[in-house]
């Protein structure tokens, strides 16, 4: 079982994501990420994203970097169980 020090950054990353910055930045960073041009993230484009939020600096996002857990994060957000993650399902989170 996963203790809190371990699932914190997902904790941060469920309260923030959405506000990760700016929100030019994050749809910058969702666009990047969405390479097939759908309009959702699977798990290798969340992990993109949530690399492109780091790196502008948001501290949710470089923990959960830094920990590994982007299929935590993942998980999490992904409300509906789809395996994908909607604009929605980010927005959601603010």
């Amino acid at each position: 079982m996963a203790n809190f020090k371990s699932i914190a950054p997902v904790l941060a990353v469920l309260a923030g994501l959405s506000v990760a910055s700016t929100a030019q930045a994050q749809q910058q960073a969702f666009m990047t990420a969405d390479k097939n041009a759908d309009t959702m993230l699977d798990q290798a484009e969340f992990k993109v994203f949530i690399d492109a939020i780091a790196a502008s600096g948001k501290q949710v996002a470089v923990k959960v970097k830094q920990a590994g857990r982007y299929s935590m994060a993942f998980g999490k957000i992904d409300k509906d169980k789809n395996g994908m993650l909607t604009p929605a399902e980010l927005q959601a989170l603010k």
